[in-house]
C-alpha cells in the first residue's frame, strides 16, 4: 500500500538542540503527512470512484454512501488523538511555551534537549496515527469493492 512508504526520521540533532532542529522536525513530519496524504488521497478517490460505478451510485446520493468510508468511530477516534497529540506541542517542557523554552538563554541545553526528543515523538505519533487512519479506510474500501464484486457474480451481472 502506498502509505507504507513514507518512514521520516524526524531531524536527529547534530550538536545542541538548537531551534533549527525543532522547526526540521516539524517540518519533515508535515512533508511525511503531505506526501502520504497526497498518495492515498488518490488511491482512495479511484477505489470510490471505482465503488460509485459499480455500485450505481448517482450523484446525488454519492456524498450520503461515500461518508461512512471516510466518518466512522474508528477515524474519529485517531483524529482525535492526533488533535490531542498536536495540543501537546505548545506545552512541551513542563507547561512552559515550546519558542519560550528554547530561545532562553539560562543552561537549557539538556532541557531543550528532552523538548525536543519529546516533540519527535509526538510527531511520530501523528503520523503513525495518520498511516492508520488511511489504512482503516482503504481496507473498508477494499472490503466494499470485494463484496460489490462477489454480489454482481452472484447476480451475473
Amino acid at each position: 500500500m502506498l502509505f507504507m512508504a513514507v518512514q521520516p526520521s524526524f531531524a536527529q540533532p547534530s550538536g545542541p538542540c538548537e531551534q533549527a532542529a525543532f522547526s526540521a522536525v516539524v517540518s519533515e513530519a508535515s512533508a511525511a503527512l503531505a506526501t502520504m496524504n497526497e498518495d492515498n488521497k488518490k488511491a482512495f478517490q479511484a477505489k470510490l470512484a471505482s465503488l460509485k460505478a459499480r455500485e450505481g451510485w448517482t450523484d446525488g446520493e454519492y456524498a450520503a454512501k461515500a461518508t461512512p468510508f471516510v466518518k466512522d468511530p474508528t477515524t474519529a477516534s485517531l483524529d482525535e488523538g492526533n488533535k490531542s497529540l498536536l495540543d501537546k506541542v505548545p506545552q512541551l517542557g513542563g507547561g512552559a511555551n515550546l519558542e519560550a523554552g528554547v530561545a532562553s538563554g539560562s543552561d537549557l541545553t539538556g532541557k531543550r534537549c528532552a523538548m525536543l526528543e519529546e516533540l519527535r515523538g509526538l510527531m511520530a505519533k501523528v503520523v503513525e496515527n495518520t498511516k492508520a487512519k488511511w489504512a482503516h479506510m482503504l481496507a473498508k474500501l477494499d472490503t466494499a469493492l470485494e463484496v460489490s464484486r462477489q454480489a454482481k457474480a452472484a447476480t451475473g451481472q
